[in-house]
């Protein structure tokens, strides 16, 4: 296979409950802080859990939050890639339930992710392609994946890729009808995890065809695979996300051996983070590169988490080192899984691995390369 035409980032934005800005939440990432905390704009819900990852009060603006929050993002990375011209900007919203206003309530969303991305191209007033991406928690990458595909393939220079979801009493339900919440602040890869912890985020990235708009950071490569083995439930060999890096490192036109940092999906469930270890210490031959996730710090914020979390990936190649895995004391994964315990330096920081899974058994990955 034919190395993929680079595709360059140009722009980042973030929402978090780290607070606005993409500093912010690196800021925090690196120092260890964690935004999952006791419940309070969702306190009144009946949910099986104490905390989850909430925005601050007075960062969004009056108005539907998940609106709000992707219209944050898509500003701040819009402003640092110097405002380019909005009259041909494609636009992917990523999302795994959009707007739930009226679902549970007296709003009128009804959880419909291409309503929403309608919604925001026209408050930015984007004139080029729109797409709209429900692909459960790998929602994020997925939407990275087809705006490489449609620069790729010409249709316009630029394209903005907008990750966003927002806590709702559905949601929360939802994961707790799973018994997949922790009741405490959860805790990725430890022997001790006992399910997620939620949050809600928005995150975005304008990329571009041209170099010279670049932040020296490119979209080298993409891959997906699904494990269609059950609803929710990985495949327990990890199978389908190590299919899915490959593919990714292979349109890269990159080897294992090239890869200096993982950001991992890392969700705090029995199942994913032992099936996550497995498929990439067999992708990698017995030991991955230095290893991070961030889910213990924003929560997950689902179809927003691709987003952020490659935001995450391209800071660690930046600064040239890996924060530590916050909550993780007592590993309990296959140890070939390189997984970061504190702060650590890259002594090489030129491409990264992102990878995210999602129910239904979808598996997707980005390469990033600086």
């Amino acid at each position: 296979m034919p190395p993929a035409p680079p595709t360059f980032v140009a722009g980042r934005g973030a929402v978090t409950a780290f607070g606005a800005g993409r500093t912010s939440l690196a800021e925090a990432l690196w120092a260890g802080r964690s935004a999952v905390r006791p419940r309070h704009r969702t306190a009144a819900f009946a949910v099986p859990t104490a905390v989850a990852a909430e925005f601050p009060a007075g960062v969004l603006p009056p108005g539907e939050p998940a609106l709000q929050a992707a219209v944050l993002a898509a500003h701040e990375a819009l402003a640092e890639a110097g405002e380019p011209p909005r009259a041909d900007l494609g636009l992917v919203l990523a999302s795994t339930k959009a707007d739930l206003s009226g679902v549970v309530g007296a709003g009128e969303g009804l959880g419909q992710p291409w309503r929403l991305a309608h919604r925001l191209a026209r408050t930015l007033e984007l004139g080029g392609p729109l797409l709209s991406v429900s692909c459960a928690c790998a929602s994020g990458l997925v939407a990275v994946a087809a705006a490489a595909r449609r620069l790729a393939a010409g249709e316009c220079d630029r394209m903005l890729v907008v990750g966003v979801d927002v806590l709702h009493e559905f949601v929360l339900a939802g994961f707790g009808s799973l018994n997949a919440l922790d009741p405490a602040a959860c805790r990725p890869f430890d022997r001790a995890r006992r399910g997620v912890s939620l949050g809600e985020g928005a995150g975005a990235l304008l990329l571009t065809r041209h170099s010279g708009e670049s932040l020296g950071v490119a979209v080298a490569g993409h891959g997906g695979a699904n494990d269609a083995c059950h609803v929710t439930g990985p495949d327990r060999a990890g199978r389908g996300l190590a299919l899915a890096a490959a593919r990714a490192l292979a349109l890269a036109g990159v080897a294992p051996a090239d890869v200096d940092v993982v950001h991992l999906h890392g969700t705090a469930t029995q199942a994913n983070d032992a099936t996550e270890a497995l498929g990439l210490v067999g992708l990698f031959g017995g030991r991955t590169p230095p290893s991070f996730g961030t889910k213990a710090q924003t929560g997950h914020t689902l179809g927003a988490a691709g987003v952020l979390e490659a935001l995450a990936a391209i800071e660690a190649l930046q600064r040239g080192t890996a924060p530590a895995n916050v909550g993780l004391d007592d590993p309990d994964v296959d140890p070939g899984l390189d997984l970061v315990r504190a702060e650590r330096h890259l002594p090489r920081a030129r491409c990264a691995l992102k990878v995210a899974s999602g129910f239904g058994g979808i598996q997707a990955a980005v390469v990033l390369r600086a």
